[in-house]
């Protein structure tokens, strides 16, 4: 009797499943750029407990004398994951085509990677009890504000020195668009048009403080990130495609499937810098999602509104966002709609976020 083998069986029993070290798949995704990989893990509700020390304190003793026992803290940082997806449908005719799968593979990788920056950066913090999709870098609590860069980089240094006095080493500046475009515009004084980042027209090399500079979009608008990778620990899984013809079988086509899994925490909050540029404007477009009664808050900056309700005018929401202590007045701030779809214009450089859990009714929150 013959052997049943993989090449002589339907492609149904033995579906193409490739497994892609993300070094090699998405190797411009940040997460692997800007902090220490510690493990992988699969699944939802398991995650990798980093362990690290809290150094206890060292001094002079006299000669002869005790040395008194100190107790280091043995503390842990836990990095839940979770998994980015895409699925795409052909028909059997496009997918024979040459080239078709080259192709789809350059840009099922643009896409993971843009998916994963954005989660790495800017993910919400999950509602509890959920612990996933793990919470974005910006969302992480005890971050160290560096300020608002307006007409030079004093705020951005006087930054880096508290870092420094948390004992951070900063290997990357990480920048959105328009807040790398706002650096260019300083220039070295009043009526000169020399940039303090380079001379000229000549575009200006990508290094601030002697640290090299990643410009991303998935940065939120008007905002920068000082990063020590060392403080930032990750759990990073294999990117997996896999493609299949028959869970499209009735209608001749067939499916690819992407997925990765990855997650980050941050050790030290303490040792990570968040500044902004002054000038850079946002519009977001904010909706309660057709809510029939409740409330939501929004955040900027890591400040939060007092609750704002689903059918609120414009002028209630601009005045729970004027009372935030940021410093700017109430025109700066510019918000119009009304019962609970609005477009909000921030007045400098900062992600708006925002919690819907008191919503009632309709789709929830969306900020985009």
């Amino acid at each position: 009797m013959a052997t049943i083998t993989t090449t002589l069986s339907s492609s149904g029993w033995s579906p193409d499943v490739t497994e892609v070290a993300p070094g090699d798949a998405v190797p411009e995704a940040l997460i692997l750029q800007t902090s220490t990989v510690a493990g992988d893990v699969e699944g939802d509700a398991v995650a990798v407990h980093c362990v690290y020390v809290d150094d206890a304190d060292a001094g002079f003793v006299p000669e002869g004398s005790v040395i008194p026992e100190d107790n280091p803290d043995l503390a842990q940082c836990t990095v839940f994951t979770g998994k980015i997806a895409q699925l795409v449908r052909l028909s059997r005719e496009q997918y024979s085509h040459i080239n078709t799968s080259e192709q789809l593979s350059v840009s099922v990788r643009r896409t993971v990677t843009r998916a994963a920056n954005s989660a790495y950066l800017a993910q919400p913090a999950p509602v509890g009890p959920a612990v996933t999709p793990p919470a974005g870098l910006i969302h992480i609590p005890g971050l160290v504000d560096c300020g608002t860069i307006a007409a030079d980089l004093d705020a951005l240094t006087d930054g880096l020195a508290v870092l420094a006095t948390n004992y951070s080493s900063p290997t990357h500046i990480l920048c959105a668009p328009d807040a790398w475009a706002a650096l260019q515009r300083l220039k070295t004084g009043d009526n000169y048009n020399t940039s303090l980042l380079g001379a000229g027209t000549t575009e200006a090399q990508r290094f601030l403080f002697n640290l090299p500079v990643l410009v991303d979009p998935a940065v939120p608008s008007g905002t920068g990130l000082v990063i020590d990778r060392t403080a930032i620990v990750s759990a990073v899984g294999p990117v997996t495609v896999a493609v299949s013809d028959q869970a499209a079988f009735s209608s001749d086509s067939v499916l690819i499937r992407c997925t990765w899994r990855f997650g980050a925490n941050i050790v030290r909050p303490n040792r990570i810098g968040l500044f902004y540029l002054d000038g850079v404007t946002h519009n977001y477009t904010v909706s309660f999602g057709g809510a029939s009664s409740g409330n939501a808050t929004l955040t900027w900056r890591g400040r939060t509104t007092t609750t704002i309700a689903s059918n609120a005018s414009n002028s209630v929401v601009k005045a729970a966002l004027v009372a935030l202590d940021d410093g700017y007045d109430a025109s700066a701030w510019t918000v119009t709609g009304s019962a609970g779809n609005y477009v909000i214009t921030t007045p400098a450089g900062g992600a708006l976020t925002g919690n819907g859990s008191g919503l009632v009714g309709g789709t929830g929150l969306t900020i985009t």
